[in-house]
């Protein structure tokens, strides 16, 4: 088979569509050796391992017209056999089978949907209500998105495919000694971001609600782009922990193991997600988890984490109070976290991927 895959986010470094994009890219090639793929990418400076296999295209646009250029660029390397979009997205024409995969369903749920102008809202508007007519096959990286896809996108289950994402177990791993050596105050982490639906006001009320003692002893780590959300810091300053929390906005990935491998705890109170890659890192470097029981979250920690309603702050409090004075249920915690994440992998993700492929060429 001749499949093309559109990589255009490989860039987004700090967000799950772009783990998704390098994390099954580079196992394609490993896994297998028969197929030939062309990997469509936005620049030549993020560098893959190389298989005779696997041809990469670089093919620069500016990123407002992508919805324009996502169109054209396919056509560039001729009649192929699948076309996969790893993200959600359309095509006006194809010359074989179309495979997209859909994280979630945000926007429908929540509402976060952006408006957008001149050509690229033109093609969307054209192209997107009509992806179930258009897609063969859907991917997605959890039951709880297969679920809500067929639900709110009225797509036939049967063309649905739910292939959980991996892991990078070289990169995100535990060590142990780093709490040990660590010279700062002990520290909750969250990695958050500007989404409202991360819900990171929970942690926040959760944690000024802890025993004083508890409370003085640790800090708050929140990671992620909030400078946006003024709201965050108000909060923070009327709640009276002002001087326990650290914003550390953007952190590359070296700084973001090294955040967990220390952490105390991380919380992770999400309304909603489709997959959840940051519960999945931190249980690979061994942190305590504590995060929503919603959405596909419960689903991926298993029984490897503990769980509240992302509405109860008195919930998360109560949790995080219990792992912050209990040692042996942070070692607990620890050793189910390590050998949930070892049940998640890129070649296994590649695989089954693989195999969508073939019985999309069936039909």
């Amino acid at each position: 088979m001749k499949i093309v895959i559109a990589a255009w986010h490989l860039k987004d470094f700090n967000v799950g569509i772009g783990r998704y994009c390098r994390g099954l890219i580079s196992a394609l090639g490993q896994v297998d050796q028969e197929n030939e793929y062309h990997i469509l990418v936005p620049e030549a400076a993020y560098r893959f391992p190389r298989f005779e296999n696997v041809h990469y295209h670089v093919i620069r646009f500016p990123f407002f017209k992508r919805r324009v250029w996502e169109q054209v660029a396919p056509q560039l390397v001729g009649r192929y056999d699948v076309l996969h979009f790893p993200y959600d997205s359309s095509v006006a024409w194809k010359r074989g089978k179309f495979v997209i995969t859909i994280h979630d369903v945000k926007p429908l749920l929540f509402g976060t949907l952006r408006p957008r102008r001149g050509l690229n809202n033109y093609v969307e508007r054209l192209l997107v209500p009509d992806r179930q007519k258009q897609a063969d096959h859907v991917l997605t990286v959890s039951e709880c998105s297969r679920r809500d896809i067929a639900e709110r996108l009225c797509f036939p289950e049967e063309r649905i495919s739910v292939v959980y994402p991996g892991i990078d177990r070289d990169q995100f791993k535990p060590d142990f000694s780093a709490l040990s050596r660590s010279r700062s105050r002990p520290y909750i982490l969250c990695v958050a971001g500007s989404d409202p639906t991360k819900n990171v006001e929970t942690l926040l009320d959760a944690f000024a609600q802890l025993p004083c003692e508890l409370r003085e002893a640790h800090d708050v780590v929140l990671v992620g782009d909030l400078r946006r959300r003024q709201d965050v810091r108000d909060r923070v300053g009327w709640l009276g922990i002002a001087a326990q929390t650290k914003f550390a906005g953007v952190v590359d990935d070296a700084q973001l193991v090294s955040l967990y491998q220390q952490a105390r705890a991380f919380v992770f109170p999400s309304r909603y997600e489709g997959f959840g890659f940051p519960v999945l890192e931190a249980m690979a470097c061994g942190c305590p988890v504590l995060t929503s029981n919603a959405s596909s979250l419960p689903e991926v920690v298993g029984d490897a984490a503990l769980l509240a309603d992302p509405s109860d702050s008195n919930g998360f409090m109560g949790h995080l109070e219990q792992v912050l004075a209990d040692e042996e249920l942070r070692r607990m915690l620890r050793e189910k976290g390590l050998a949930r994440a070892a049940q998640f992998s890129w070649e296994r993700t590649a695989r089954e991927t693989v195999r969508v492929y073939e019985r999309v060429m069936e039909v």
